[in-house]
């Protein structure tokens, strides 16, 4: 007489494929959290470049300098570098601190109501690195953002 239910045999081979499974699934977690990482730097970016941006645009043109700025993860404005929270550093560079003049070149044509301006958003967490290393170009974790913005007084 056979009772009913699975042999040991049977339960060691679902054992296996199940556990093959779970290290397949295991295996791609790190790759994940990478992209999720990535994703978050580059979005949390280009709202703090966007955000740069506006305030330039609003701004007063003689008051445009190049500047270095600092924010939370949420980018949300901080005062200083030392902040604990601080993760994101932000370099400003416009056209009339690079060049000494107030024109710009767009399109083979010189303006003084425009001017380029590129903002750098470094993640530097914990301000490990130097300024001179975080806006690096080659740096991974910086990416640069380039605008025209008009004169609007």
């Amino acid at each position: 007489m056979r009772l009913a239910g699975f042999s040991l045999v049977e339960v060691v081979m679902a054992v296996g494929v199940a556990a093959f499974a779970l290290v397949a699934l295991l295996g791609l977690l790190p790759s994940g959290l990478k992209t999720f990482k990535s994703t978050m730097n580059t979005a949390v970016g280009s709202q703090i470049a966007q955000r740069v941006f506006n305030d330039m645009q609003i701004a007063n043109w003689s008051d445009l300098t190049n500047t270095i700025r600092y924010f939370d993860e949420q980018g949300t404005e901080l005062t200083n570098s030392n902040a604990v929270n601080c993760i994101y550093w932000v370099q400003v560079n416009t056209t009339n601190a690079a060049t000494g003049t107030n024109s710009t070149q767009f399109l083979g044509n010189t303006s003084t109501n425009l001017m380029t301006v590129t903002v750098m958003v470094a993640n530097n967490p914990g301000g490990g690195q130097s300024a001179a290393v975080v806006f690096n170009t080659t740096n991974p974790n910086t990416q640069t953002f380039t605008t025209l913005i008009g004169r609007n007084k």
